[in-house]
Order: C-alpha cells, then sequence, then structure tokens
C-alpha cells in the first residue's frame, strides 16, 4: 500500500511562505504593485493639476492638431507649400472661422440686447405677480426682501471687489493659455512627428516600435473621436437653431447654434445645459408656450442624437461603452472640474485603442506596419556612439559571415544604405498614424505599402 506523501517544494521558497496559500501570495503581489501604480498615478495628476494653466492648452492643442492634420496633409499633397507652411495656414484659417462665428454672433447678440433686457425686465415682473397673487404675497414683503438683499451686496463689497479681481486674473491666464495652446498647435502641426520620434528614440530599443505602433492606434481613435464629435455637435446645434427659427426668433439662431455647439463637446452635461439655456432665452423672448414648444425640440435633438448619431458614429471611431463615457465623466469632473469632463473621453479613447494593440487586439489592422519609422528606430539602434576627444570609438561587433562554398558565379554587388541614410530627418517626418510610405526592400526593389486590410 503507497503512503501519501507532500508535494515537494518549490526551490527557493522558505517553510513560512510556502504555508501561505497560492491564491493569498498571488493576491499580495498584485495588490502592492497596484497600490504603487496607483500611487504614482496620484502623484502624477497632482503634479499636473498644479501646472494646470499650462497642461490644459497643450491638451487642447493636440486635439485641434488632431483635426487639422488632414487639412495639413492635403495642402502639402495638393499645392507648393511645404509642411510648415500647411501648417501655417491652417492655424490662419482656423483663426478666421472662429473669430468670424464669435463677430456674428456678438454683433447679433449687441444688435437685440435692448430687447432682451426689457423683455427680461418684463418677464422677471410677471413672474413676481404671479408670485404675489398665488402665495398671497404682499408688495411689502416684496420690497422687504429687496432690500435686505441690497444690504447685503453692500456689506459684502470687499469680497466682491475681490472676486472681481480674481475673475481679471483668471481672464489673464486664459489669454496666456490662448497664446500657449497656438504656439504648441503650430509646432504640433509643423513638426508633431519628429516631436513624437524624439521622445520614443529616448526608450529602450525593444520597445520603440510597440509604443509607436500603439500611439498610432490611440491618435486614430483619437482623430475619428473629435471628427465624429465635431459631426454630432454640427448636427445638435443645427437642429435647435432651426427650432428657434421656427418660433421667430431667427436673429438669436447664430448665437445659439454657437453656444450649443461649444458645449456639445463637454459629454452629457454640456448637451443640457445649452438647451436650457435656448429654453430661457424662450421663454423670456416670447411666451411659456413657445418655451414648451422649444423643450420638446430640444428633446427630439437630443435623443436623435443620444440614441441615434452617438451610437452610429461614435460607436464605429471608438469603442467605448456608454456606461465607461458616463463614469469617466463623472470622474474626470470629480478630479479635475470642467477641464476633466471635457478631456475623459478622449483620454479614455487613446488609452482604450493603445492598450488593445499592447495586448494583442489590434483595434486597427488595416494601419499595418510602420516600416519607415521601424528603419528610423533600427538605425538609432545601430549608430555608433561618437568618440571622445583622445579616446579611441570601441571597435564594432559583427556576426561571423557562415562559411560556406563560394558560388561559382559571383552576385553583382548593390549598394546597402548606411546607417545614417536609412534614418529620415526629423523635418521630413510625416504624421505617426499614416502609412508607411514606399520603401526600398533588401533587393533593392520598391515594394508599395500595405493597402486596406492586409497585414
Amino acid at each position: 500500500m503507497s503512503k501519501l506523501r507532500p508535494a515537494p517544494r518549490a526551490p527557493g521558497v522558505a517553510p513560512e511562505v510556502e504555508e501561505i496559500p497560492l491564491g493569498v501570495r498571488r493576491a499580495a503581489a498584485w495588490s502592492w504593485r497596484m497600490i504603487v501604480i496607483l500611487a504614482a498615478s496620484a502623484v502624477i495628476l497632482w503634479g499636473l493639476l498644479q501646472v494646470a494653466w499650462l497642461v490644459v492648452p497643450v491638451l487642447i492643442a493636440i486635439l485641434i492638431a488632431a483635426l487639422l492634420t488632414p487639412v495639413v496633409k492635403i495642402l502639402v499633397r495638393y499645392t507648393f507649400l511645404g509642411r510648415t507652411a500647411a501648417s501655417g495656414v491652417a492655424l490662419i484659417g482656423l483663426l478666421l472661422v472662429i473669430a468670424g462665428m464669435f463677430t456674428l454672433a456678438g454683433r447679433q447678440l449687441f444688435a437685440q440686447f435692448a430687447d432682451i433686457q426689457t423683455m427680461a425686465i418684463a418677464g422677471f415682473q410677471a413672474l413676481t405677480d404671479w408670485a404675489t397673487t398665488t402665495f398671497q404675497i404682499d408688495d411689502t414683503m416684496v420690497n422687504t426682501a429687496i432690500d435686505e438683499g441690497l444690504d447685503q451686496l453692500q456689506k459684502n463689497a470687499d469680497q466682491l471687489v475681490s472676486g472681481a479681481l480674481g475673475t481679471a486674473a483668471v481672464l489673464g491666464n486664459v489669454a496666456t493659455g490662448i497664446v500657449i495652446c497656438l504656439f504648441a498647435l503650430f509646432f504640433f502641426l509643423a513638426g508633431g512627428a519628429g516631436i513624437w520620434r524624439w521622445l520614443v528614440g529616448l526608450l529602450p530599443p525593444a520597445a520603440r516600435v510597440p509604443t509607436h505602433e500603439a500611439f498610432r492606434r490611440g491618435w486614430k481613435a483619437l482623430s475619428a473621436y473629435i471628427r465624429t464629435q465635431i459631426l454630432v455637435a454640427g448636427v445638435d446645434a443645427t437642429g435647435i437653431a432651426i427650432g428657434m427659427v421656427a418660433l421667430g426668433l431667427g436673429s438669436y439662431a447664430v448665437p445659439i447654434w454657437l453656444l450649443v455647439f461649444l458645449f456639445s463637446f463637454v459629454p452629457l452635461v454640456g448637451a443640457i445645459v445649452s438647451g436650457a439655456i435656448a429654453v430661457l432665452l424662450v421663454l423670456v423672448l416670447n411666451s411659456w408656450v413657445g418655451a414648451i414648444i422649444m423643450l420638446a425640440i430640444v428633446l427630439v435633438v437630443q435623443q436623435v442624437e443620444g440614441n441615434v448619431l452617438q451610437p452610429f458614429l461614435m460607436g464605429k471611431a471608438v469603442e467605448l461603452h456608454p456606461l465607461a463615457v458616463f463614469l469617466g465623466v463623472a470622474g474626470g469632473a470629480m478630479i479635475a472640474g470642467i477641464p476633466g469632463a471635457l478631456f475623459s473621453i478622449p483620454v479614455i479613447a487613446f488609452v482604450n485603442a493603445t492598450l488593445l494593440y499592447l495586448v494583442g487586439r489590434d483595434p486597427s489592422p488595416e494601419l499595418g506596419e510602420d516600416r519607415t519609422s521601424a528603419e528610423h528606430y533600427e538605425a538609432l539602434t545601430r549608430r555608433p556612439v561618437p568618440a571622445a576627444a583622445g579616446i579611441p570609438a570601441p571597435p564594432v561587433v559583427r556576426p561571423a559571415a557562415a562559411t560556406s562554398p563560394a558560388p561559382a558565379v559571383a552576385p553583382v554587388a548593390t549598394a546597402t544604405p548606411s546607417a545614417e541614410s536609412a534614418a529620415p530627418s526629423a523635418g521630413a517626418l510625416e504624421d505617426p498614424s499614416d502609412p508607411a510610405p514606399d520603401s526600398p526592400s533588401a533587393d533593392g526593389s520598391v515594394e508599395p505599402p500595405a493597402r486596406e486590410g492586409e497585414a
């Protein structure tokens, strides 16, 4: 009869460690690593929040660069402009479009400001009369409440002045942020690929190509998100503006269109706020019946956007579940306020596509492999370090050629490009998300780039 023997102990494991179940040991190992990761992430987020006035303009510049990069490519390909000149033209065109929209909206608002003020006062008076009639409030109580409000304003005059000074400081930071955003946007458009390849070149050689390919997938997802969000915001704003025209308030259609368009870039919250502003404006300028009609129009437009456009367009562009969108916006707003809610979904989309590629699930197999960048990083690895003064450079160790009988007919020697010539210059680099251009193969012929759908 055989006797039961304990399982052999793994080499190098102490007896007291062996007594701990394997599942507990693995959970402990994962736990302390996750604690370190979360602590490092918290420190990074805290540091970014300390320089938010610098980080937010750069992030905005990255989002706009993802939108304008196709425009720059078209200008370079079909005109005589170089990359730098095309970037300047695209930037100037963007500024002209934004200035034109705000100028038109501002003119309409200033032209109708007197009517808005008069109707707002009349609406407030009507609301006061309704409240006094319905709740049996006499004029003495209302006047007393107004006087108390004025007294509180006079008592807190110092705080109001300090708040105004704080608002002036905020406006100064906004102006500084706009300048930083424009400068960063120009350099991202003109030489963003060179900046990215320089950053990747700082990584270990084995991590350069996977990092670059993962970034290409993330950049494609980010670009698709920006284009889709602009389309959805445009449809939402146009629908609500048409409702304003239908209610006889066409002179306010452009300001409402611009307001709804801008607020639509804040997921979930922006549509609610912009719709409420449109309804309140109709209530002041028209009547409560018009406000109800406008509310119905806003609800219909938002339902079409949320149930048709968002799943159909955004689902193809970014593979994110609605729950992930909701939690991302809520978490971003809790961490960084309005900027956190604005950048949460683009960051999640970028990270999602990047991680999918790194774990072996390529979200964009049609991109293939960027062979030009791979050769560039390989050339960086092969490039010898220049010798210092008086110190000879270490000899380059090459693998010994395998011994084989000499062929009867010697092959024709072909020129092999050196490491310096194989690496393209930073100024001539294209966007990292582009498919690789034609590159010479081993036999000297030119291979065409991989087509969509081919690995």
